[in-house]
């Protein structure tokens, strides 16, 4: 048991002997810096006239504080207009009526002022064309469009 208080008495001998060796060191910093600027002594908070007033600030005011990065909204682009083909159209005692096929696979179906094709209202509708219109923008379907392009395309071909 003499044994383990020996022990005891130098390892508590030996941290006070770390704790003091510090501290020394650590005073010893502080002077060495204190001689290089004497400023080093004092605390940050005796200097908050610095920080109000820049010294090196033409107006001795504050920076303005960071602007908050805001992100902006981009919204996505409008839905193109469906690709609609006119079949007919169809005036009788009921009111006008365009006949229309919305995809190649799909029936052909009736569609009158106002309603909806995949998002675009029905604007006009004319002995041979169909006016679309969403928001500010229109896009007119004529009858017989598709043919006329597949035929344009043919006569360029052959024209090379």
């Amino acid at each position: 048991m003499a044994a383990d208080g020996l022990m005891r008495t130098s390892l508590l001998a030996a941290l006070a002997l770390l704790v003091w060796s510090l501290a020394r060191v650590a005073a010893q910093e502080t002077t060495a810096r204190a001689q290089v600027n004497p400023l080093a002594r004092l605390p940050l908070e005796r200097f908050t006239a610095t920080r109000d007033q820049p010294l090196f600030s033409p107006s001795r005011r504050p920076p303005p504080p960071p602007a908050v990065a805001t992100r902006l909204e981009v919204e996505p682009p409008p839905p193109e207009p469906p690709n609609v083909v006119l079949v007919g159209v169809l005036t009788d005692e009921r009111g006008t009526r365009a006949f229309v096929r919305l995809n190649p696979m799909d029936k052909v179906r009736a569609a009158r002022i106002g309603d909806d094709l995949s998002g675009w209202k029905v604007a006009e509708i004319e002995p041979t064309r169909i006016v679309l219109a969403q928001d500010r923008r229109t896009k007119a379907f004529a009858m017989f469009e598709a043919r006329r392009q597949s035929t344009k395309t043919a006569m360029r071909k052959t024209q090379r």
